[in-house]
């Protein structure tokens, strides 16, 4: 979803407001399609307001009327259309020879003589008025949606396939299926039920995770971390004093045979740190392997990339965070210089760990030479810093309210009603700008109080170039493979 910076659309009527006596025009339309109906098509009466009131209530897409449409079909294709067409006419036909005087004649004291028998001619409508009903209804609802300002039209409910799409993507992701065509699936998009997706592409110019709950950032980092092992990607993880995320790291690359170097802090960690770890984020142990913790320069990062390995980082000062994103820096300018693509990941899991020139200088030096760098934090002054230094944010709940504006104009602008973006933005509505004016004024895509109120693990991505916005995420966690590839 692209945020659309456009003039919103403004409700129109097909018989203008401005009309001399619209009023008496509308009710005087109304009476002749109620009347119409009740002589020629008395079930398709019944059967539209009863879809419109279903539409109404559940707040579908218009789509879901297909299925009754296409039940009518089948029926009218089962007994025949001549059969269909007479059921559909018969009721009809009696009512229109009774007023046309074929009974009324000496009669006219009983005007609703054609009815008579109706409940054994009104089932034989079914068929046909299925069709018939759902088409008016569908036709009533886009009269609707033509008629009401485009901030006012309420957001279509998920409907059953968006449920089974949901659930279909969940599992598959839950399983490991993390690597999409050009990306790492996070999550799903509940309201559609598609995979919520970043794109490698969308890394090339840095990334920012934030949120209030460390495991959503971690998490999050995991995740691509582990579509990057799996697609053989060049990883690198500066680990600054976090023995979970290193023994995570150090599972993601045993299950799938990713050879590690630098060794990872759990090795070095309390048996009763190893055994929570990666348990605490992956559902599952880890076992110390590999060599000892090792200072960034004894790691040949150029190696890395070269080899395709991985590389985990422990940085116990900033002085040493500072020279590890120098060589990041350095070997991002030789990739450029060579003209060869790094196609490799950085994480940094606790940006605000990290002096913040240095990261700076790490995501700026990095920029479009394949070294895509994800920065994750809890830290609403370094997120705050950061915000204008990479090209994606991947936001969660957040409950600093400056974060929050900062993460807001990231997602886009649209045009609404003054008194519209105030409610939006939780302000008090200021004076209008007249009777029948609505003065239209700028308000991101995304209010900062949705940031703030998001739910456990729902998150926005908000992409600047290309344009890309997914409104409300939730975040799936992968499970590791079961064995690792020799």
């Amino acid at each position: 979803m692209v945020p659309w910076t456009g003039a919103p659309r403004r409700a129109r009527h097909l018989i203008p407001k401005g009309l001399p006596r619209r009023a008496e025009l509308l009710a005087l339309c109304a009476v002749a399609v109620v009347v119409t109906h009740l002589v020629l098509a008395q079930l398709t009466l019944v059967l539209a307001v009863a879809f419109v009131i279903v539409g109404k209530v559940s707040r579908w897409r218009h789509w879901w009327l297909l299925v009754p449409a296409a039940a009518g079909l089948g029926w009218t294709l089962a007994i025949g259309p001549g059969t269909a067409l007479a059921g559909f006419t018969a009721g009809p036909g009696s009512i229109i020879w009774h007023l046309a005087g074929g009974h009324l004649a000496g009669k006219a004291g009983r005007p609703f003589a054609g009815f008579a028998g109706l409940w054994h001619w009104l089932p034989g409508q079914f068929p046909v008025a299925l069709i018939v009903g759902a088409a008016e209804a569908a036709l009533l609802g886009w009269l609707d949606w033509l008629h009401t300002d485009e901030w006012a039209v309420p957001p279509p409910r998920p409907g059953l396939v968006a449920a089974a799409r949901r659930a279909v993507a969940v599992r598959t992701i839950r399983a490991g299926a993390v690597v999409t065509r050009d990306g790492c699936a996070l999550g799903v998009v509940p309201s559609t039920g598609a995979v919520a997706s970043l794109r490698w592409a969308e890394l090339a110019r840095g990334a920012l995770a934030v949120g209030a709950a460390p495991q959503d950032v971690a998490f999050t980092g995991l995740q691509v971390v582990h579509a990057a092992l799996r697609q053989r990607k060049p990883v690198v993880v500066l680990v600054l004093g976090d023995a979970a995320i290193a023994g995570a790291v150090t599972a993601a690359c045993r299950a799938t045979g990713t050879p590690l170097l630098g060794g990872s802090a759990a090795d070095t960690a309390p048996a009763s740190a190893r055994a929570v770890s990666a348990s605490h984020l992956w559902g599952r142990g880890t076992r110390p392997t590999g060599p000892a913790v090792a200072d960034p320069p004894t790691v040949d990062l150029s190696r890395v990339v070269r080899v395709r390995l991985a590389a985990l980082l422990h940085l116990d000062t900033p002085e040493l965070a500072a020279r590890a994103c120098a060589d990041l820096v350095s070997l991002a300018a030789d990739l450029r210089r060579i003209g060869v693509d790094g196609d490799t990941l950085v994480w940094v899991p606790h940006g605000e760990r990290v002096p913040m020139d240095a990261l700076a200088t790490l995501l700026s030096g990095c920029a479009d030479s394949g070294v895509c760098v994800l920065v994750g934090t809890t830290s609403p002054e370094t997120a705050a810093e950061l915000d204008g230094l990479t090209g994606t944010a991947l936001g969660y709940r957040v409950t600093n309210l400056d974060l929050a504006n900062r993460l807001a104009a990231r997602t886009g602008t649209r045009l609404l009603p003054a008194p519209v973006a105030a409610a939006r933005a939780g302000q008090p509505a200021g004076p209008g700008a007249g009777p029948g004016v609505a003065e239209l004024v700028p308000s991101p895509a995304i209010p900062a109080q949705a940031l703030l109120a998001l739910g456990p693990a729902e998150f926005i991505l908000a992409v600047s170039s290309p344009q890309r916005l997914i409104a409300a995420g939730q975040l799936v966690p992968a499970r590791l493979p079961g064995r690792s590839r020799e």
